[in-house]
C-alpha cells in the first residue's frame, strides 16, 4: 500500500501545471487521430429509445427532494427519458465545415471518455428483455450485449427488492489523452463524478434513485460490463471500470449479488469499434492505473448531520420553484467567455452554495456513501451585498479545524442574508481578485470575469492514507458531483457555469499557506466559475436528434 500511495502522489505531482511549465501533454493536436466520440458494438441488436417530449414531471426544486415522488413505471418511455437526460445529446454546434455534438452531461474538453451501460433485470412493459445493454447516445439506443435468463432475472429481483437494474460506467482514457496527455486521468475521474450527478438528477425526474454500489470491486464491474472480453475489444481501445450504481424505486435499496449477475450473462454479441487510427501511450497514466484499482470495501455512512430547515430564504426558493427541470438540463452549456460585469444576487449565491453542502442528503450531491472530503476556496468578484475577496466554505466539518491549521488562515464567519445555515468564511480584507483568479487558472480570463470562481480543495493525504490509494478516484468524483450541481444552479440563476481543469495547483497551495507542495495534506483538484456568458454568434446551433426524427420513435407523454 505504501508503494501504491507513493505512486498516486507521484502521478499527482507529475501532472500538475506550474508557472514554469505545464503537465506533459501533446505538443500539437493530431486531428487525424482524433477519437470518435461514439462507441458502438457492431453486430449487437439495437433497441431505439423513445425521444420523450414535454417539460418533465417535476420542478427544478423537486429534484433535490425526490423522497416523496411516486416512481414512474419502468418502461421504455421512462428508460428513454432517463438515458437522454443523463447521457444523451443536448445540441449540435457548427462553424464552417466543423460540426460537433454537445451532451447533457458535461465533459472535460467535450471529449466524453465515459461510457454508460444498463444492467436490466426487470422491465414492466416487456419491450426490453433482461440483460446488459450499452447506451449509444448518437442513436439514442440501447445495444444488447448479453442476456440474463428470465429465471435468473426473477431471482435477482427477489434478492434485491425495489430495484430493477443498475448503471455501469467505464472510461476510454484515450479520448482525454489525445488532447490532455498525462493529466487526462484526472479529467476522466472528474467526468465520472459529473455523470453520476447527471444520472441521479435524471433518475429523480422519474421518481427513481441511483444508489452507488460502494462495496463492489473493480474486477466485478469489469465482469458485469464485459470489459474483460478480449475478442470483443480486439481492435478497439480498452475501457476501464469506474463504478456501478443500483437503479431503484425506493431509497436505501439493497444491491444484488454482483457475482450472480456477472455469472448469469450469456449469449454475448457485439464488437467494439476502433476510435482512432493511432494512439500515444502516456507512461504516467500506465504507472498509476494498477495503484488505483478498487478492492472490496464496505459502504461507510456519512456522519449524522441535521439538515437545515431551508436551503435558503423563502424568496430564493420561490424564484426557482416554477422552473422546469428538463429544459434546464437540456439547455445547460459551458461558457467559453464571460462579460466581466454581470454579478449574482446574494440569494442566488447562498442558495447555490447551500445546494452543494453535504447536508443535502436527498439531493444529487449525496451520491457518494463516504464522508465529505472537499472544502471550497472562493474568489468573489461580484456578489450582491458581499465584499469582493477570498472566502472559504466548510464542507468537511469534522476536518475544518485541521484545514484551517494547515493553511494558517484567520477565517471570519459571514452571516447569511437568508435564513440558511451557511458555513461561509472570509479570509483577509476586501480586495479585487479578478486578476489573481485568472492568473491561477492558467491565465484564462474566464477565471476572473465571472461573478465568482472557486477551487475545490481535497483532504488528500488523510483520505488516501485512511481509505487507500483507490480513493484518489472518488476525490475527483466528489468534485464532479459538486460541479454538476453548480452547472444547474448557475442555469437556474440565469447565468452560466464552466468547469476549469487548467490551473496552477501549487500557486493555490501557496496562496492558502499549505507549505511544501509535494507534502501538502490538502490539494486543489478542480476549479469552477459562474457568470454571464458571451454567446459566440459565429456558431450555429442545431437540435440534438434531428437526424432521428424520421424513425417514428417520437413519443408524447403526459407530464
Amino acid at each position: 500500500m505504501r508503494d501504491a500511495l507513493a505512486a498516486v502522489r507521484d502521478y499527482h505531482e507529475a501532472t500538475k501545471h506550474r508557472t514554469s511549465g505545464y503537465a506533459p501533454s501533446p505538443e500539437f493536436l493530431d486531428w487525424d487521430s482524433q477519437p470518435d466520440p461514439f462507441r458502438r458494438f457492431a453486430g449487437a441488436t439495437s433497441f431505439p429509445l423513445p425521444l420523450v417530449e414535454g417539460n418533465g414531471k417535476c420542478t427544478y426544486n423537486e429534484i433535490y427532494d425526490a423522497s416523496n415522488a411516486p416512481p414512474d413505471k419502468v418502461d421504455l418511455n421512462a428508460i428513454g427519458l432517463f438515458f437522454e437526460l443523463a447521457f444523451g445529446l443536448s445540441a449540435w454546434k457548427s462553424t464552417g465545415l466543423d460540426r460537433w455534438s454537445l451532451r447533457n452531461n458535461p465533459s472535460s474538453g467535450n471529449l466524453h471518455p465515459t461510457e454508460a451501460y444498463l444492467l436490466l433485470w426487470q422491465c414492466e412493459d416487456g419491450r426490453l428483455e433482461p440483460g446488459l445493454y450499452h447506451y449509444a447516445p448518437y442513436e439514442h439506443a440501447l445495444e444488447l450485449r448479453a442476456r440474463i435468463p428470465a429465471e435468473v432475472a426473477r431471482s435477482i429481483s427477489r434478492s434485491a427488492p425495489d430495484t430493477f437494474g443498475a448503471i455501469g460506467l467505464s472510461s476510454i482514457i484515450w479520448r482525454e489523452e489525445w488532447k490532455y496527455g498525462a493529466r487526462a486521468y484526472r479529467y476522466c475521474q472528474l467526468d465520472v463524478g459529473h455523470v453520476l450527478g447527471s444520472a441521479r438528477i435524471a433518475a429523480h425526474l422519474n421518481g427513481w434513485h441511483v444508489e452507488l454500489a460502494g462495496s463492489i470491486r473493480d474486477d466485478q464491474i469489469t465482469s458485469c460490463l464485459g470489459l474483460n472480453r478480449a475478442p470483443d475489444f480486439i481492435d478497439a481501445e480498452a475501457e476501464h471500470p469506474d463504478l456501478m450504481a443500483v437503479l431503484a424505486t425506493k431509497t436505501g435499496a439493497a444491491a444484488p449479488s454482483w457475482s450472480t449477475v456477472a455469472d448469469a450473462l450469456a449469449d454475448w454479441t457485439g464488437t467494439a469499434n476502433r476510435l482512432s487510427a493511432e494512439h500515444v501511450a502516456w507512461q504516467q497514466i500506465a504507472d498509476v492505473l494498477p495503484c488505483v484499482v478498487k478492492p472490496p470495501q464496505r459502504n461507510s455512512e456519512l456522519p449524522a448531520r441535521s439538515k437545515p430547515a431551508r436551503d435558503n430564504s423563502e424568496q430564493a426558493i420561490e424564484e426557482t420553484a416554477a422552473l422546469d427541470a428538463v429544459p434546464l438540463i437540456r439547455g445547460r452549456r459551458s461558457a467559453q467567455r464571460m462579460d466581466g460585469q454581470t454579478g449574482i444576487s446574494r440569494r442566488d449565491f447562498e442558495r447555490l452554495l447551500a445546494r452543494i453542502l453535504p447536508q443535502n442528503r436527498s439531493g444529487p450531491i449525496d451520491g457518494l456513501p463516504y464522508a465529505p472530503a472537499i472544502n471550497l476556496f472562493l474568489f468573489v468578484h461580484s456578489v450582491e451585498g458581499l465584499d469582493p475577496g477570498l472566502y472559504l466554505v466548510n464542507r468537511c466539518p469534522d476536518r475544518w479545524e485541521a484545514f484551517l491549521e494547515s493553511c494558517g488562515a484567520v477565517a471570519q464567519l459571514i452571516r447569511p442574508a437568508g435564513d440558511c445555515e451557511l458555513p461561509l468564511y472570509r479570509i483577509g480584507s476586501s480586495q479585487n481578485v479578478r486578476k489573481l483568479a485568472s492568473q491561477i487558472c492558467c491565465y484564462q480570463g474566464i477565471g476572473g470575469r465571472g461573478a465568482f470562481s472557486l477551487g475545490m480543495i481535497a483532504d488528500f493525504q488523510n483520505v488516501l492514507e485512511t481509505d487507500g490509494p483507490w480513493a484518489y478516484r472518488r476525490l475527483y468524483w466528489e468534485c464532479g458531483l459538486i460541479g454538476q450541481v453548480l452547472y444547474l444552479e448557475a442555469e437556474a440563476s440565469g447565468l452560466r457555469g464552466t468547469g476549469i481543469g487548467c490551473f496552477f495547483d501549487d500557486v493555490v497551495h501557496e496562496l492558502l499557506g499549505f507549505g511544501a507542495p509535494d507534502t501538502a495534506p490538502w490539494q486543489t483538484l478542480y476549479h469552477f466559475t459562474v457568470g454571464a456568458a458571451f454567446e459566440d454568434s459565429r456558431l450555429m446551433t442545431e437540435p440534438p436528434y434531428a437526424h432521428l426524427q424520421d424513425r417514428g420513435e417520437m413519443s408524447e407523454r403526459e407530464l
